[in-house]
């Protein structure tokens, strides 16, 4: 398709967006959610089991907050992730950089979508307490925005930032660092930036064209975002090599990879033949890769933690040694890697993996587990403490290889990786780029790349 018979067609599409997004809050408060209670996100609901207190534009009384340890700076986190969905990346920095004394504030992504009045009522902002020197943000937009789908408008942006910038004034906040994970909320931190004196870090640690259900202009974005940040940390090598040329030197880029919770140290690996995947089993996850690894290797049982697609339930259902084990509360991962004897990563081969640097690698290498895993390019450095597959049956076999392995030199190694790549240390590693000497960066955001 031509470029200009493409923006013919986004022109007809663009008022049904509209329309279904006016719609969209009413229909899922007012019938849909009725009629199908369990359909509605289990994050709505969890986020506000927490103590909070509601910020009400009337009251200028200060909010009560713990200080920040040795006058450091707050942190605000604009993620790409719900806290409550599932702990990831953004999760662990925060939490790690809240031990380390800063007071740290997460965004809820939903903007409006977790509250259960409709956008007709009054909806104030709330702040709730998630964890020591750790709070979340409520916010609700009138329209609430599904945040990867589209970008904010200029006057969502403006209303986000203000109403983030009147709890960090009633919290007390003098300096303020920022880090940004998706490109939706870069117009609303430079302008709760232009308020306090800190830093605007970009996080990339997915590549965004590669998941099905985020917007095209949010991806447009991302280097531009990054453009106009003080510094852009990396999580792989892969995400970084692939922007060097766009960003040509504009911006300070530093590689951050993923990491693991400081677990207390583990004892040797089990002896029974059982494999085992933690994570989401979705569009990434190699269900035929998985699902002849399952018929030939009948004696092994595969242990599948994690939300699972009805597709995939459908095709490994079939096997009595499949075992789903559903989605897990992150305390729980440890209690499940130790019960195995070799780790795996079936995910697709796609772009979207060929920048992945999978958290369950770190992991499950702090058990000293050998790990199965497609082919993977950032995996290569990893050498003989990983057996990659280039296809399903050649996956049968490595998982043969690994379950045999026998070798405490190569689960020593594992276990020291581990060690050393600890969300830790990885958060000591972002506060020594929030605290670096800097000029504002020149480069900004061209309004006109902006809906």
């Amino acid at each position: 398709m031509k470029e200009d018979q493409f923006s013919e067609v986004v022109q007809l599409v663009r008022p049904l967006r509209e329309l279904r997004e006016l719609a969209r809050p009413y229909y899922l408060r007012w019938w849909y959610f009725r009629r199908h209670p369990e359909r509605m996100p289990q994050a709505f609901r969890s986020c506000w089991q927490y103590s909070s207190e509601v910020v009400r534009p009337d009251d200028s009384k200060p909010i009560q907050v713990e200080p920040p340890a040795e006058d450091l700076c707050d942190i605000l986190f604009l993620p790409m992730t719900d806290w409550h969905e599932r702990t990831q990346r953004t999760q662990q920095l925060a939490l790690h950089l809240a031990e380390l004394g800063h007071r740290c504030f997460l965004l809820n992504p939903h903007l409006g979508r977790q509250y259960s009045e409709a956008p007709t009522a009054r909806r104030d902002t709330r702040v709730s307490k998630l964890a020591h020197r750790l709070w979340e943000l409520h916010v609700a937009l009138r329209r609430e925005p599904v945040f990867h789908h589209r970008l904010l408008r200029k006057n969502e942006s403006r209303q986000l930032a203000d109403e983030i910038n009147g709890v960090l004034k009633r919290i007390g906040t003098r300096r303020l660092s920022l880090i940004v994970s998706l490109p939706t909320w870069f117009q609303c931190a430079e302008q709760v930036k232009s308020h306090f004196a800190g830093r605007l870090l970009y996080d990339c640690h997915d590549w965004l064209a590669g998941f099905s259900n985020m917007g095209r202009e949010v991806v447009r974005m991302e280097a531009a975002a990054m453009r106009g940040s003080d510094a852009v940390i990396f999580s792989s090598h892969g995400l970084q090599r692939e922007f060097e040329g766009l960003l040509s030197g504009a911006v300070s880029m530093t590689l951050v990879r993923n990491g693991v919770p400081e677990w207390p140290p583990s004892g040797s690996r089990t002896r029974e033949a059982v494999a085992g995947y933690i994570g989401a089993i979705e569009e990434w996850f190699d269900i035929e890769m998985m699902e002849t690894a399952a018929k030939y290797l009948p004696a092994v049982r595969f242990v599948l933690a994690g939300r699972a697609s009805i597709e995939a339930m459908k095709a490994l259902g079939r096997y009595s040694n499949v075992v789903f084990a559903g989605e897990i509360p992150h305390e729980q991962v440890p209690g499940v890697c130790a019960s195995l004897r070799v780790g795996i990563i079936p995910f697709r081969r796609n772009r979207l993996v060929d920048f992945a640097d999978p958290i369950k690698l770190y992991e499950y290498f702090h058990f000293g587990l050998p790990v199965v895993c497609s082919r993977m390019r950032e995996l290569d450095e990893q050498g003989d403490l990983v057996y990659q597959a280039e296809n399903p049956d050649d996956f049968v076999k490595q998982i043969y290889r690994a379950l045999a392995e026998d070798r405490e030199d190569l689960e020593r190694r594992r276990k020291e990786l581990s060690r050393a790549s600890t969300w830790h240390r990885r958060a000591q590693q972002v506060e020594g780029l929030l605290s670096e000497t800097f000029v504002p960066s020149p480069h900004s955001v061209d309004d006109g790349v902006r809906p």
